[in-house]
């Protein structure tokens, strides 16, 4: 059996519409919640409602970039899956490398690669999900205290917090960008279009003040990136 009819299996589908239902409720009731509380400090049901309608409409676009992901997840790791993943928790470069890792400790390059079976998804599956429950598990443990402690640095000195945050940045995305650049080839100039599209919608946006389009920069330059990924495989391999 191949490993795509598990991954895309009912079973999987299930148990997915099982978590993205338990988190519709829990929506509903933070809704219902903000609702009421918004009425007891004096809104009206017209602001209500229309702050309701402005945040169904500003969800959209953040959703498109997790749409894309999910499309470019699905012919190696199915559908229901990422779907669980996109829907709450991580993201599309975490999880394909987060996957990748869980497939190279099995003995296989890559993911879809030759040797590329159910035990290995299941892997992959169980490296996705404990590599990124950490940061919950602390965040119920240690938030406060760590809030406090950013507070604390922030209030002495500034410049140190800015300085942090920055090299926890450029550190996240050296990882992402260190395997293409290293690899060369279609990875490599894949990098440098959806790089060079997001370059040059930046400049659009801030020349012509076109703010509503740094909302779909993210989405555009993942569209571009992975049709020149075609153009180039046909190219180069």
């Amino acid at each position: 059996m191949d490993y795509l009819d598990i991954a895309n299996s009912k079973l999987i589908y299930g148990l997915g519409a099982m978590v993205i239902l338990f988190v519709l409720v829990q929506c509903t009731i933070f809704l219902v919640k903000a609702w009421k509380r918004g009425i007891e400090i004096g809104l009206t049901k017209e602001q209500l409602m229309n702050t309701v309608k402005q945040s169904a409409i500003f969800s959209i676009v953040p959703s498109l970039p997790i749409i894309v992901s999910l499309i470019a997840m699905a012919p190696v790791l199915g559908v229901p899956f990422p779907w669980i993943r996109l829907s709450i928790i991580g993201s599309a470069p975490y999880e394909l490398i987060s996957a990748g890792i869980g497939a190279k400790s099995m003995g296989v390059e890559g993911l879809g690669a030759a040797g590329y079976t159910a035990e290995v998804f299941a892997n992959s599956m169980w490296v996705m999900s404990f590599g990124i429950i950490w940061g919950l598990l602390i965040c119920i443990v240690a938030l406060k205290k760590i809030q406090k402690s950013v507070k604390n640095t922030m209030t002495k000195n500034s410049a140190w917090a800015g300085i942090l945050i920055s090299a926890l940045f450029f550190g996240m995305i050296s990882v992402f960008l260190s395997e293409p650049i290293v690899k060369g080839g279609v990875p490599f100039f894949t990098l440098l279009s959806g790089g060079g599209i997001m370059f040059l919608i930046t400049i659009v946006e801030r020349k012509f003040k076109v703010a509503w389009l740094g909302n779909f920069a993210l989405s555009i330059s993942m569209i571009f990136a992975m049709v020149m990924a075609i153009v180039y495989t046909n190219i180069l391999i």
